[in-house]
């Protein structure tokens, strides 16, 4: 009876040591599913090269980069984009370890667009936020074939603004195109789950 009971314990140790290795096991799997990254900002060469509060430098990849914060615990961002480029990238980074936080593209005179990115302080994935979603009826794509065929707008002139919002009010997603010919201003609003326009206006510079 003694020894009945003995086996008895025996087969549930090995049966609990079992199931504990296989949540083991399957917690590792679980994490090497998911994604993660090791991406550190540089903060010896920041501190090093930075003049005054901010660090600005080219590289060959990335094309002009422009560092900044650091500074009373801010976190550390970076603003990333080639002169040929209308998109560049943007990433902050956290103060105390330098790892990365968020990650996605922006237009360069006024919107974020496509996937961002956020990662814990390990570098682990936690969130994605699709930019485009309440556009994707009238996307970037045809704002930019409406405002190079129908406009005539260079879009890299600095006097060339287009921005993008979901009004407080009608929660309508709206395209703003702003643009400046001599002291002429002039304002386009686009519906972006009809593709049509809404609001047109002229006017002038103020003095």
């Amino acid at each position: 009876m003694v020894r009945q009971i003995i086996i008895s314990l025996a087969t549930l140790m090995i049966i609990s040591s079992c199931k504990a290795q296989n949540t083991d096991n399957n917690n590792i799997k679980k994490n090497k599913n998911m994604e993660r990254t090791t991406e550190r900002f540089d903060t010896s060469t920041y501190y090093m090269e930075r003049q005054g509060h901010e660090y600005q430098f080219e590289h060959y990849l990335r094309g002009k980069v422009r560092q900044f914060g650091g500074d009373n615990g801010s976190n550390y961002i970076e603003y990333a984009r080639k002169d040929n480029s209308l998109f560049g990238t943007c990433k902050e980074y956290y103060n105390k370890t330098g790892t990365l936080k968020l990650v996605g593209k922006y237009y360069y005179n006024r919107f974020n667009a496509g996937i961002w990115k956020e990662y814990d302080e390990n570098g682990y994935l936690i969130d994605e936020y699709d930019q485009d979603a309440p556009y994707k009826n009238y996307p970037w794509e045809k704002v930019e074939k409406f405002v190079k065929e129908e406009l005539k707008l260079d879009l890299f002139d600095n006097k060339v603004f287009i921005h993008r919002y979901v009004s407080k009010h009608s929660k309508i997603p709206i395209w703003r195109i702003r643009w400046q010919v001599g002291i002429k201003v002039y304002t386009i609003k686009i519906n972006a789950n009809t593709g049509k326009i809404i609001n047109q206006v002229e006017g002038e510079v103020e003095k």
